[in-house]
């Protein structure tokens, strides 16, 4: 369990710590006296004066994470008989606060697309979606790019992209 916490924890770190080189990093006099010198990038060495500097910083990693997930409520398998209507489970979850934006695509390079969505509201989900193109009887990994969009004052922006695979089937029958 102590490893566990530990690789955790470092990776935690590993990630606050690009998210720190991505933002800008604090000037080195206030990380001293935070109690904590974040010196990874240039030596690998993270050092601490105050033993709860450490967590406070894991802490508050781990709420930004949080604040920048993508809720994705969905079932991995899709089925189909004719190749162009499968039945499924793909929607925004309540999780989320703002519309969510669904594609589907055969190759991960995302340039094959098999579908194109609307906005989801959170809550709302596709039950039976219909591909652009037939697929011939078989088993299929897609790759289901998904955006989270966001309308201020009727303009809208993007808040978060992910992307998952899923299993798309269909029968020989």
């Amino acid at each position: 369990m102590m490893i566990k916490t530990t690789r955790l924890a470092a990776f935690l770190l590993a990630g606050m710590l690009t998210l720190s080189a991505l933002t800008g990093c604090k000037k080195k006099e206030e990380e001293k006296q935070s109690g904590l010198i974040l010196d990874y990038a240039t030596s690998g060495v993270v050092e601490t004066q105050d033993p709860q500097a450490l967590q406070k910083a894991l802490d508050a990693a781990q709420e930004r994470a949080n604040n920048d997930r993508i809720g994705l409520n969905y079932k991995n398998d899709a089925y189909s008989q004719d190749g162009k209507t499968f039945s499924c489970y793909i929607g925004n979850s309540t999780f989320n606060a703002d519309d969510l934006f669904i594609s589907i695509y055969a190759d991960s390079a995302c340039t094959d697309e098999l579908f194109m969505g609307q906005l989801l509201r959170p809550g709302t989900a596709y039950e039976t979606i219909e591909l652009e193109r037939t697929l011939e009887p078989g088993d299929y990994t897609v790759y289901v790019p998904h955006t989270l969009i966001t309308t201020v004052d009727g303009e809208q922006s993007i808040t978060g992209q992910a992307i998952i695979t899923m299993d798309f089937h269909v029968n020989s029958d």
